[in-house]
């Protein structure tokens, strides 16, 4: 049949035996045949190329005798003779360009200058037999066309029993089973797959794009090799653009045929509640898409948090941070690019050689809908109560639920409370810019809240923030590390993200970095210095507070805007407190306590408000135990409780105290006996 020719006459839906081929022209690929090759070991251990049923080995020349055959298998045998694996090089132009246009894999691949190698099963020719069969019906050139059933041909024959269970198992039965083995021939280079997830929750799995799959060959069953392990394609976030990255799953051996939406990996044509799946993870891959750049949120839940690293600004190796599943149930800053730099190693590579989507451009918002649904699950930010970074559940992250009111309740006088608002809003107003005399200096606005613990500084900072709508980065002096070159470059990084993210910044107890510099204690001078200076430079708004206002460096007197006493609780707002604690805890029992006048029992306690709150918060325990509403008896118990614990508190720091002063005395005493006495 001449070239040109229509090939209409070839039926494509009737096996290829009964079918006469055309002739090819001899030339390099051309000739539509198979020829075998064995590749084995010699006694030196140099490989050495055999035809299959020959014992002549074929030198130097190689495949050369193979030049014009469209499809060359090659065995290859281990030293122990045994079989590794084949390979199918196809070297027919007609065959390349078909795969070309119909397998995904092969869209990129130079066919003019490289052969097609097919390690083990054909698997490529089999998932694509349909869409090659329509190209070849549409072929007009019978050569070519000859070529492709010979292709065809060859797949049949070679996996005429796996196809034969194929159909059997998975095309004709309305719950689709495969055996461990052949799992490969429904997971298709291109298609999505379904990973589950230990949660129940169908959204909380992931889709993937499958690329390829792999497994050990050896005979022992113990292996774990011998599972399948799955590559595939997801989309990530970088922290500047969205891409391709890869990531792998396994498939466990089992036994038999198990249904395919009882796997783990699936994928998803084969899952019952794909349109679901489809519809919620799509969803959130939108969602994922519209949180690059940073976001304050709500988070509860699980989420892999980095451990390691008292610095939560420290940078350092993979292996210093491991990943630990963490519950976490509060507010969380949501920032890939902060990650990125905090935590360099953790951060995806977007596939080079892949579709990049340019947040420049806004690209990442107009993706399909099979690019939204393989975007990744989790996200990078930092969890601001526990100060740690890590990764968070796409579908647990939510929009603050901000306390406003609690502003309202705060117990300090109104007068101050309208100061630091007016301070708070003067430093937010983009119209009024008080800059120092050198640029960049003095846009900074410092809080001091000064006295007794438990009188409300903490919460002040809190209330500022939530009635500003900021978020709270709260640190202590423990984040910072000791040294001078940690502190400063912790603080550094602490205030940078504080003005990225337009929060409020608490230093909580800062006598550390507050206290008058001494002659004596260098390092401490050099504390002070250093926070002197990187304070200089902050632009946004700052809490400072002590129990030590007295004992404060001088310098820092000019940095202060506003300074705010907290005296010791009065009964009255003790009162207050006990009511609005309990409030929280159970309504009725705030409302009869304060009925019987229990109210003004607990406030004439000597107790401060961290005091009271954990009082209540114990006594609430003991009434859910009891199954009743929080009663005085209940009160009385957490009170004698905690007044026990403060008792032999004091008792052990004084035992503790008086250990240490008679083991400094007795070091003093004998250091004096050993000096040596001058001659009279």
């Amino acid at each position: 049949m001449a070239s040109g020719s229509s090939a209409q006459g070839f039926d494509f839906a009737t096996p290829f035996s009964s079918q006469q081929l055309p002739q090819a022209e001899s030339k390099q690929g051309l000739k539509c045949e198979l020829k075998k090759f064995d590749s084995l070991f010699n006694s030196k251990g140099e490989r050495y190329l055999l035809r299959a049923g020959s014992k002549v080995d074929l030198g130097p020349a190689q495949k050369d005798s193979a030049y014009e055959s469209a499809l060359v298998l090659t065995k290859f045998w281990n030293r122990e003779k045994e079989e590794e694996y084949t390979e199918l090089e196809i070297r027919s132009p007609y065959m390349k360009a078909a795969l070309k246009a119909v397998v995904p894999q092969y869209q990129d691949f130079n066919v003019d200058v490289k052969h097609i190698i097919i390690r083990d099963e054909p698997k490529p020719i089999f998932h694509f037999r349909r869409e090659l069969r329509e190209f070849g019906g549409e072929l007009t050139d019978a050569v070519a066309a000859g070529h492709l059933l010979f292709l065809l041909k060859y797949m049949y024959d070679v996996l005429s029993t796996e196809i034969r269970g194929y159909y059997d198992f998975v095309e004709g039965p309305t719950t689709p089973s495969l055996d461990f083995l052949n799992l490969w021939m429904v997971f298709r280079h291109g298609d999505l797959i379904y990973v589950k997830t230990n949660h129940s929750k169908i959204s909380r799995g992931r889709v993937l794009r499958f690329k390829a799959m792999s497994r050990c060959k050896c005979k022992f069953p113990w292996c774990r090799s011998s599972r399948w392990s799955l590559d595939a394609e997801r989309i990530d976030y970088d922290g500047d653009d969205f891409g391709h990255t890869i990531t792998y799953a396994d498939i466990e051996p089992y036994e038999g045929y198990r249904p395919l939406h009882d796997l783990v990996v699936v994928p998803l044509q084969y899952h019952p509640d794909q349109l679901v799946i489809r519809e919620r993870l799509i969803t959130r891959g939108q969602k994922f898409a519209n949180l690059h750049g940073s976001h304050y949120r709500q988070y509860k839940g699980i989420a892999e948090i980095l451990g390691g690293g008292r610095n939560l600004t420290f940078v350092g190796e993979e292996d210093e941070f491991p990943l630990q599943s963490t519950h976490i149930a509060g507010r969380i800053m949501i920032d890939s690019s902060a990650f990125s730099s905090a935590r360099p190693t953790h951060m995806p590579y977007l596939s080079s050689n892949k579709k990049v989507f340019r947040t420049a451009n806004k690209d990442h918002l107009r993706m399909e809908d099979d690019e939204y649904i393989i975007c990744h699950n989790m996200i990078p930010g930092f969890a601001l109560n526990e100060k740690k970074w890590g990764f968070f559940d796409v579908d647990l992250i939510e929009d603050v639920e901000l306390n406003v009111d609690a502003w309202n309740s705060l117990m300090i006088k109104e007068h101050q409370k309208r100061m630091i608002l007016s301070l708070v809003q003067v430093h937010e107003d983009q119209r009024l810019d008080f800059d120092d005399v050198i640029k960049g200096k003095g846009k900074g606005m410092v809080f001091l809240l000064h006295g007794e613990p438990g009188v409300g500084k903490t919460l002040t900072a809190g209330n500022v923030a939530d009635f500003c709508e900021k978020p709270l980065i709260k640190i202590d002096s423990g984040d910072l590390g000791t040294s001078t070159e940690s502190v400063e470059k912790g603080i550094s990084d602490v205030f940078h993200l504080a003005e990225k993210w337009h929060a409020v910044l608490l230093l909580d107890e800062a006598d550390v970095f507050l206290e008058q510099r001494q002659t004596a204690d260098l390092n401490r001078n050099s504390l002070v210095s250093v926070f002197l200076r990187v304070l200089e430079y902050y632009e946004g708004i700052l809490f400072l507070t002590t129990n030590r206002v007295g004992t404060f460096d001088r310098a820092f007197k000019s940095r202060i805007h506003l300074a705010i006493h907290y005296p010791k609780l009065s009964h009255e707002t003790r009162k207050s407190l006990w009511h609005s604690f309990l409030v929280r805890a159970s309504a009725e029992s705030a409302i009869a306590l304060s009925y019987t006048g229990e109210l003004d029992v607990f406030a004439r306690e000597d107790l401060n408000g961290r005091q009271i709150r954990n009082v209540v918060r114990t006594a609430h325990a003991l009434a859910v135990s009891d199954g009743n509403m929080i009663a005085a008896e209940h009160v009385q118990m957490a009170l004698e409780a905690m007044k026990t614990f403060e008792a032999d508190f004091d008792i052990g720091h004084a035992e503790a105290q008086r250990e240490l002063h008679d083991i400094a005395s007795s070091h003093v005493s004998s250091r004096s006996a050993k000096r040596p006495r001058l001659a009279s």
